[in-house]
């Protein structure tokens, strides 16, 4: 059994979720939250980690590239993760992808018996693979995750259905290929990204030794 919940005495199991922009991962990683027992997990996500760009100008911000691992705040993630696995408390950024800023104040966090990292390029850093003890690709096909990557860009991020399109051609696209891609290899398991997530969570509760048959497994499940 990799992961039968509760603590105290044990350190976290960590699960690392990535793929592609759009593929799932937070989708997955919230559903995941949702099926096991209140207190037993919490979500990491690598997305709070970005750079913090309030030194340049708005226009500057925008055409950065957002999709290489020197945009991400390594060290300290791996700090955070470290601290979670530890057993305590860590403090983590909030950031503003409206403004790619990141915000004044932190989101206090506590360590659970399943820490759940999510992230673009999670696997991408040697250090991070080796806090992670079972690791998840979610693979989905490019018409999918275009589709929901300008839906929740509209929604979250305030912008233009065009602008998306272009940096997905531009930076999101060619950066899966040389980064994203290539870290399958690491990951403990693939699923598809567009399989129900309802089958992919009853998957890896198997895979973590959970009982894949809880029942009211909350509103995650109805997406």
């Amino acid at each position: 059994m990799l992961y039968g919940g509760g603590m105290p005495g044990n350190a976290p199991h960590v699960v690392g979720i990535t793929g592609g922009s759009g593929s799932g991962k937070t989708t997955l990683a919230q559903a995941l939250l949702g099926a096991l027992p209140v207190d037993d997990a919490v979500v990491l996500p690598l997305d709070a980690y970005y750079h913090d760009l309030s030194h340049l100008n708005p226009n500057a911000r925008r055409h950065q590239n957002f999709d290489v691992p020197d945009a991400l705040d390594w060290e300290l993630f791996e700090t955070d993760m470290r601290t979670l696995r530890g057993g305590d408390r860590i403090d983590r950024p909030i950031y503003d992808f409206a403004s790619h800023t990141r915000q004044h104040g932190s989101l206090s966090v506590e360590p659970r018996p399943l820490v759940i990292a999510e992230g673009l390029l999670l696997l991408c850093h040697a250090g991070i693979r080796a806090l992670i003890d079972t690791s998840v690709f979610l693979d989905a096909d490019d018409q999918t995750a275009v589709e929901r990557r300008v839906a929740r860009d509209r929604r979250e991020r305030a912008r233009r259905p065009e602008d998306i399109r272009t940096q997905f051609a531009r930076d999101v696209r060619p950066m899966f290929e040389r980064y994203v891609w290539p870290t399958r290899r690491w990951a403990t398991l693939t699923l598809s990204g567009t399989a129900p997530v309802t089958h992919n969570v009853e998957y890896m509760l198997k895979a973590l030794g959970r009982d894949s048959t809880i029942g009211g497994l909350g509103d995650a499940f109805k997406k």
